[in-house]
């Protein structure tokens, strides 16, 4: 039976008798998981199945013209509010290409890249931009917590820094930051005086110094050595500082205790919603990523992903992977 036509017995199902339930519909059809999710995703997509608290099955089915009129207000709304973007947009890039194409002819030509290979080379690279610094120092973080001694030669670097009135601005994931060297490691820079927190997912390993160099990873080199990118530009710089700001307001602030501050997590009772870790979890398991991409994004093993996933499903009652994914969009937990 073809998702449509199965789509199509679900509405006349839920027509017929609104305390219909999944396990007994896929009981009687002998319907896969996959296949009742799939038809109901598709009733959901075409607004005939909507979602309804105040049934057991959390849905509530429309008539097709009712279905249709609500399509196309949202239909209308969305364009009105595209085409007001529209006209915003074009102004303002009519605005950005009169008043900065000039600088943007300037900028190309003042330009400096060099790509730095090797642990010494980079090294060198981190301590040179240590000791111009002046203003501040920002960074992210992400992957598993470095070696301890890594982290010692790096600590002394931003004391002798901030004892010269240097800003520092951090962000590490929470994963790494739970590691006890690493944990001791925040702790002492958080009271030396720098500004640490921690998230649950980051996109790039970067360092800001100054609003006039950043230093990025570069593709690694046919040796497997390492290697980074040292970027000497106002314009980039300040499109690396714009993620960074975007990452350090939804990051969380490192305690007192070396913690950082959270929400409510599986087994708490009351209304709970998913939040940081969790929630970036369903995302991906709603984007079908395997337990080893999702543990690479996390910074976490597998068998913490396992974990994490098994506290989800849990929590929503499901029985595998594919409800989990299912209910959290019923829930509306998967909205922006």
């Amino acid at each position: 039976m073809e998702a449509r036509a199965r789509a199509q017995e679900l509405y006349r199902i839920a027509l017929d008798d609104a305390s219909w339930q999944p396990e007994t519909v896929t009981a009687e059809r002998g319907w896969a998981d996959t296949e009742f999710a799939e038809a109901l995703r598709l009733l959901n997509r075409l607004g005939l199945f909507v979602p309804s608290p105040e049934t057991r099955n959390g849905w509530t089915a429309l008539a097709p013209d009712t279905a249709l009129r609500n399509l196309l207000l949202e239909e209308e709304q969305h364009t009105g509010a595209l085409l007001s973007a529209v006209q915003q947009t074009r102004a303002a890039l009519a605005q950005v290409v009169a008043d900065f194409q000039p600088v943007h002819a300037r900028e190309l030509s003042s330009v400096q890249m060099e790509v730095v290979s090797g642990a010494a080379n980079v090294s060198a690279a981190l301590e040179d931009a240590s000791q111009r610094v002046e203003r501040e120092v920002l960074s992210l973080h992400p992957g598993r917590a470095l070696p301890a001694e890594m982290i010692e030669a790096g600590l002394e670097r931003d004391r002798l820094a901030l004892g010269r009135g240097v800003q520092i601005r951090t962000i590490h994931l929470g994963s790494a930051a739970a590691v006890p060297h690493m944990s001791s490691y925040l702790r002492r820079l958080n009271s030396a005086g720098a500004q640490v927190r921690t998230a649950h997912t980051l996109p790039l390993r970067l360092i800001v110094v100054d609003r006039s160099l950043a230093i990025v990873p570069a593709p690694e080199p046919v040796d497997g050595d390492i290697a980074a990118v040292v970027l000497r530009s106002e314009t980039l710089v300040g499109v690396l500082r714009g993620i960074f700001e975007h990452c350090w307001a939804a990051a969380s602030v490192l305690g007192d205790a070396g913690s950082t501050t959270s929400t409510a997590a599986p087994g708490t009772e009351g209304d709970w919603q998913p939040s940081g870790r969790h929630r970036e979890l369903l995302r991906m398991l709603e984007g079908g990523l395997t337990d080893e991409a999702m543990a690479r994004k996390l910074g976490v093993s597998e068998r913490t992903v396992r974990r994490l996933v098994s506290d989800l499903t849990e929590r929503l009652g499901a029985a595998s992977r594919f409800q989990a994914g299912v209910c959290a969009v019923r829930l509306g937990w998967l909205d922006d």
